[in-house]
């Protein structure tokens, strides 16, 4: 079985641009040293605007645990989210069960 983590955050009007550049520059590489490739990492177009959404696959929720403290120690991580976290209203957190593996 494995878990997909989906996490949307509602950005201040204009926000998801500044975002995405900062994203590439300063948080992508230490995201992916811990938690990999993402599934996805989307900016919406139609709908809820001014979101990013992303998300990452897991085999246990202790894997998951285990990735996201590393990440949280790590000081180039820790740069990007002290940035980014002005241009975020909401975040919303989702674990999805993958149920073709049920």
């Amino acid at each position: 079985m494995s878990f997909v983590e989906m996490r949307r955050y509602r950005l201040k009007v204009g926000a998801p641009e500044h975002w995405v550049k900062v994203y590439f520059e300063k948080g992508y590489e230490a995201q992916r040293k811990y938690l990999g490739e993402p599934v996805g990492y989307y900016t919406t177009e139609f709908g809820g605007i001014n979101e990013i959404i992303h998300m990452w696959r897991y085999d246990t929720l202790e894997e998951r645990a285990a990735k996201r403290k590393a990440l949280f120690e790590d000081p180039e991580w820790l740069e990007f989210v002290k940035e980014i976290a002005p241009l975020v209203e909401t975040q919303e957190n989702a674990i999805l069960r993958d149920i073709f593996e049920a």
